[in-house]
């Protein structure tokens, strides 16, 4: 029995970079995790079905460099194709007056960046993709109306550790439950889940899993759906102390498996405004690099 709908594999793409490889060749180095989300536009097509704006969503740290203060100037996409191969972009994410053309929350506590993205330039190629549509999500705000809690099971997906696939994206699946929601972290920005999740995982969706029994005094939610968005684990550190001088010799950085997850509902925050701005409808210019990139 499937707990979540095949489709939703296909809307994550693998985020990444050009390296080399012991022959000095191009290859793909997978860093992050990101999926496609789509808004109606209020139109139709010819055959009556509505228009969707895709956008590509991830970390606003996969896109910018806290420690140096910089943007990345460019990235690579990869996404599967309906002949079960891979193929790559490469993605400007910077214009002509050297401005990022993603957008971010107006609360810089929200690890989120939106980023639009041409679909025809992906459906050109046979990409095989997905997007998340309202159907597919649970507002952390409507949890309570929808019949999700603490303790609730999930999954997370997404590419920890660089493992993404050689020859195609294959999305690694982790369960977890949610830790902690209310309003004292919902306020600033963010909720907690408790699930292993790694370097790699940034920007990756959270499906919320979907249970058919509940305890007495309870109603269980029985559809899968997005709730949120990866942004990081917490950590502590642990230190090991000299015998000799009691000083600090070594600190050991550990997670905890609480993971910080960005309510859907900032994403289409973030939407909105590009929607509503005519200064950021710029969509991401995007450069067909398979023939460069090897696996």
């Amino acid at each position: 029995m499937a707990l979540i709908p095949p489709a939703y594999l296909n809307s994550v793409l693998s985020i990444g970079v050009e390296t080399k490889n012991e022959k000095g060749e191009p290859i793909f180095k997978s860093l992050a995790t990101g999926f496609l989300v789509g808004k109606p536009t209020g139109e139709k097509n010819d055959k009556g079905e509505p228009l969707f704006r895709l956008f590509v969503v991830t970390n606003s740290h996969v896109f910018y460099n806290n420690k140096t203060k910089q943007f990345v100037k460019e990235i690579l996409f990869r996404f599967n194709t309906t002949d079960n191969k891979s193929h790559h972009f490469k993605v400007n994410l910077i214009n002509a007056e050297n401005k990022a053309i993603w957008s971010m929350h107006d609360n810089e506590k929200v690890d989120l960046a939106v980023l639009p993205i041409n679909a025809g330039a992906i459906s050109d190629v046979k990409i095989d993709f997905y997007f998340f549509k309202e159907n597919d999500l649970f507002f952390a705000k409507d949890f309570g109306t929808k019949n999700i809690s603490t303790g609730d099971g999930l999954f997370v997906l997404g590419f920890p550790m660089s493992i993404s696939g050689k020859a195609k994206n294959f999305v690694i699946v982790r369960q977890g439950i949610i830790a902690r929601v209310d309003e004292e972290v919902l306020e600033d920005g963010f909720y907690y889940i408790d699930a292993s999740a790694y370097p790699g995982n940034s920007g990756g969706p959270v499906i919320v899993k979907p249970e058919i029994v509940s305890i007495q005094g309870t109603t269980s939610n029985n559809s899968a759906g997005l709730i949120g968005v990866i942004s990081s684990g917490e950590t502590y550190s642990d230190i090991a102390v000299s015998q000799q001088t009691g000083e600090a010799k070594v600190i050991f950085t550990e997670q905890t498996g609480l993971v910080r997850v960005v309510p859907v509902e900032r994403i289409y925050e973030i939407i909105d405004v590009i929607i509503k701005s005519s200064t950021s409808t710029q969509e991401a210019k995007v450069e067909d690099a398979s023939s460069k990139v090897k696996e």
